[in-house]
């Protein structure tokens, strides 16, 4: 595999939890609303259904957009590859020295920082690497995925270790590493894992953990323990309404791996599986999904889900019926086992309520011989692209996302505002560095980071700075 993922090995999963923080986190559990409150940017991909949309923002316009300008950038001591949380005035990023920080989303001033730790995996490139995982906010804590073997439940306000648990053995014989950002609903907190380089390969597997304690509430095997394969190195999205989460799948060793090369469907409440598909691995010789899944509704109330493959093309599927395989199909991009060269669909999808916008690397019909990278508005009843832009000097792969008619990409050196309607480049940001991670969008502010390790921070002029940072408790969810 081109990109690294995650790994588990046979390790004993172990939990520590401070006995003196259980009450506060008994409390905290019992709070069941999991979201931020409005204009919070709280997990990846914005929300639980991952539409990458944020819906409370109102400064950032089409109009509004030409205007984006520098507020400030913070220096972290390694890449950034992983995307910025925002919640309550605090914007939250983890960096691959293995850092996750805490900083004032009005000044870019540091608050706070924890040492989560590293993998060194010397057959891996680049090595070695740190935090890619996107913490998850919930009622006053933050869950990630440390850049060494553990999973995370942090204070939000101090960055102070809660619970620990260790996810898989991180050494090169083990080969376990964290790309998968959490989802935190019900009380419980789920995380995906796969390997880093594909060097060895491992059992892909879901968790479930409980949100309180870290203890373990199930677990779902993406494969057979036989079969190494069939990781999730991207992150899970969750149907409220019908209680369950879907998740899409890398490759294995075989082309019949279990559950490998699939977009599966499972039951919140225990993780059995209900439901896949399974894409034709012949497509590509790394036919991984990249994307997260995202879940959307068309024009005739179709509840859908979709995510982008390596094969080169986006698909869309009826929630309720994936084995059925894909409503519609559209190409987007070359197929092959190489994103950075502009091969597949990597980016995950974001979804406005009107159009799908999906991303990737070198459109098919590409006749220059460069390596470029595309947006594209889609109609979410039958794939149609409605416009696309190829304004990108390398691919895409860091998720899409949206605000008030102002869609944004980050690939290779560069980070776009288009509009929505029209696919018109709206603003424009040239970087010294190639950008990984998705931008985040919080009241009137966009937030990003670039493999040189710089954080930045544009905003609308004239328009009011975020409320100073303040503790983000449990009063922060609604």
């Amino acid at each position: 595999m081109a990109l690294p993922v995650l790994l588990l090995c046979a390790a004993r999963i172990r939990a520590q939890v401070e006995p003196e923080r259980l009450p506060i986190l008994r409390a905290l559990a019992r709070l069941t609303p999991d979201r931020s409150s409005p204009g919070d940017w709280p997990r990846y991909c914005g929300d639980d259904a991952m539409t990458g949309q944020a819906a409370g923002e109102t400064a950032i316009t089409p109009q509004t957009a030409p205007s984006l300008s520098p507020v400030w950038v913070a220096q972290l001591p390694g890449s950034i590859a992983s995307s910025p949380t925002v919640v309550a005035g605090n914007v939250f990023i983890g960096d691959w020295s293995g850092r996750e920080t805490r900083l004032d989303a009005a000044t870019g001033a540091l608050l706070a920082s924890v040492d989560l730790g590293q993998t060194l995996m010397p057959q891996c490139n680049p090595d070695p690497q740190g935090i890619t995982s996107a913490p998850a906010f919930s009622n006053g804590l933050l869950f990630l995925a440390g850049g060494d073997d553990g999973f995370y439940c942090l204070d939000a306000e101090s960055l102070k270790i809660l619970w620990r648990r260790s996810l898989g053995d991180n050494s090169p014989s083990g080969g376990y590493y964290a790309f998968c950002s959490p989802l935190v609903v019900a009380g419980r907190v789920l995380q995906g894992i796969s390997s880093n380089c594909d060097n060895p390969f491992i059992q892909g597997k879901l968790f479930s953990m409980d949100r309180e304690t870290g203890a373990l509430l199930g677990e779902a095997d993406l494969v057979p323990a036989s079969m190494p394969g069939g990781g999730i190195w991207s992150s899970p999205s969750v149907d409220l309404e019908s209680g369950q989460i879907f998740v899409t799948t890398a490759s294995g060793l075989s082309l019949d791996d279990g559950y490998a090369y699939s977009i599966v469907r499972l039951s919140l409440s225990d993780l059995s599986i209900l439901d896949s598909w399974r894409v034709d691995p012949g497509n590509t010789p790394d036919a991984d999904w990249g994307s997260s899944p995202t879940l959307f509704t068309d024009s005739a109330g179709r509840q859908l889900v979709g995510a982008g493959q390596k094969d080169g093309s986006y698909y869309a599927f009826l929630r309720s019926s994936l084995a059925t395989g894909p409503v519609w199909r559209t190409a987007m991009a070359i197929g092959g086992e190489c994103p950075q060269c502009g091969a597949g669909v990597l980016p995950t999808a974001a979804f406005d309520g009107k159009r799908l916008y999906a991303a990737g690397g070198i459109p098919p019909d590409w006749a220059r011989p460069s390596i470029v990278g595309s947006v594209a508005a889609l109609d979410p009843g039958s794939g149609a692209i409605l416009w696309r832009t190829v304004a990108i000097q390398g691919p895409v792969i860091a998720p899409v996302s949206i605000a008030n008619g102002v869609v944004f990409a980050a690939g290779a050196h560069s980070a776009l505002a288009l509009d929505a309607e029209t696919g018109a480049i709206l603003w424009e940001f040239d970087d010294t560095a190639v950008l990984y991670g998705g931008i985040a969008i919080s009241r009137g502010r966009i937030y990003f980071g670039d493999m040189e390790g710089r954080l930045y921070a544009f905003g609308i002029p004239g328009v009011s700075a975020p409320p100073a940072a303040r503790a983000p408790a449990a009063g922060s969810a609604r």
